[in-house]
């Protein structure tokens, strides 16, 4: 009698958004304090051109991060985030933006998945937290 053989598929990777809602998750479970300073910048560039044009007017900034941490470090105003799957890719506006905010004193950079971001809140915390 011949063996079958199954296929176990790989696992689909994770989306920017589920990755993003893993850090959300994250920072409300281990410090519920900072959850009340994080803010998820809605910059999404996938609708109408008329709901482009509100937006716009609205303040819509091209390139803006997707997280901004609004609490204050000995060396830095705030931390932005700018979230990407794993395989994803910064465009050269967001570039732009995360060079334009380290150099007005935040610290801003790309974080390819949950497990970096989450590094990154951790390291960008590490001081503020000692002194807690």
């Amino acid at each position: 009698m011949a063996v079958k053989r199954t296929t176990i598929a790989k696992p689909k990777p994770l989306s920017e958004r589920q990755e993003q809602t893993i850090v959300i998750g994250w920072i409300a479970a281990q410090f519920p304090w900072l959850i009340n300073h994080t803010i998820y910048i809605m910059n999404e560039k996938r609708c109408s051109v008329h709901v482009g044009a509100m937006l716009n007017k609205q303040g819509r900034l091209p390139g803006a991060s997707d997280l901004f941490i609004a609490y204050p470090t000995k060396d830095y105003t705030g931390l932005f985030i700018e979230m990407k799957s794993l395989k994803g890719k910064p465009t050269p506006a967001q570039l732009c933006f995360i060079d334009r905010m380290n150099r007005v004193g935040y610290y801003a950079c790309v974080c390819y998945g949950a497990e970096q971001a989450i590094e990154t809140i951790k390291n960008y915390l590490s001081e503020t937290l000692l002194k807690k």
